[in-house]
């Protein structure tokens, strides 16, 4: 199996506009979701046991749940998450309420010449998420969760999976306010084959209550774009593991393990 790089790392932005050549208004810098669509509805627990993926997720269809773009503000259930990530603003998806809500932000939109970086001649998608969940001891299918994920429109593979719910073994979340916890940043640096260029790929973003409606959670996201993630505030340290990669010229990677600042582990599946 061939192997590409996954870069969990603060690098420096470069050419302001091609930032987010690949997702629009992918830093939020509008303050507000324009080109995104926010759903969602109720959180009814994730299928079957864990691990969990992204065959787990469940949900109860309904109104949009919770979105808002904050900019320099303290996070009082995690004071260790810097705000906003990069630029003056960052997008929360779900927020600390409770009531077994579901929020998703999901866009949709195509690889091109603009994506592929000079350092390698390969199509990058680049972007931050920050968790924050609570964490009732709930069986691990009725605890709050998050999940990121990007495939590719014409047949659904994974460019790219990360899924962790609250107090989830392996993934060493930090301490927050009482029985809250928290990842700081992690920067994904997701490299594609150069067949990527011309395809449509579609971005979703998940921050789940626990589905027995009374604790929250909620993910910051931050810096959609192939270009790199600048420092911001919140940036931190990290290091590069390889992303195992299909065959040469299949669109699909699968998710490893990130590590982050602070020794963030993640259990490789």
């Amino acid at each position: 199996m061939k192997y590409v790089r996954c870069g969990i790392a603060a690098l420096a932005l470069t050419v302001a506009g091609s930032a987010h050549a690949v997702f629009v208004n992918g830093g939020f810098e509008q303050n507000n979701f324009n080109g995104w669509t926010v759903g969602g509805g109720t959180n009814p627990g994730l299928a079957g046991t864990a691990p969990f993926t992204g065959a787990s997720v469940q949900i109860t269809q309904g109104a949009p749940g919770p979105a808002s773009v904050v900019g320099q503000v303290v996070d009082a259930r995690a004071p260790g998450i810097v705000l906003p990530r990069v630029g003056n603003l960052t997008a929360k998806i779900n927020d600390e309420a409770t009531g077994a809500r579901l929020t998703t932000l999901v866009q949709r939109d195509r690889i091109t010449q603009a994506d592929v970086d000079a350092s390698d001649g390969l199509p990058h998608l680049r972007f931050a998420f920050a968790p924050v969940l609570d964490d009732p001891s709930h069986a691990p299918q009725e605890q709050p969760y998050f999940y990121v994920v990007v495939r590719n429109v014409a047949d659904q593979s994974v460019l790219f999976e990360q899924f962790a719910y609250s107090g989830q073994p392996g993934v060493t979340f930090q301490q927050g306010t009482g029985s809250w916890k928290f990842l700081p940043f992690q920067n994904v640096d997701a490299t594609l084959p150069a067949s990527a260029v011309g395809q449509e790929i579609e971005l979703t973003v998940i921050g789940a209550d626990c589905s027995l409606s009374g604790h929250g959670g909620y993910v910051y996201v931050d810096g959609f774009g192939s270009a790199q993630v600048g420092s911001g505030n919140g940036a931190g340290t990290g290091a590069v593991v390889p992303v195992p990669m299909l065959a040469p010229g299949v669109l699909a990677l699968l998710a490893a393990g990130l590590a982050g600042a602070g020794a963030i582990g993640w259990r490789r599946r």
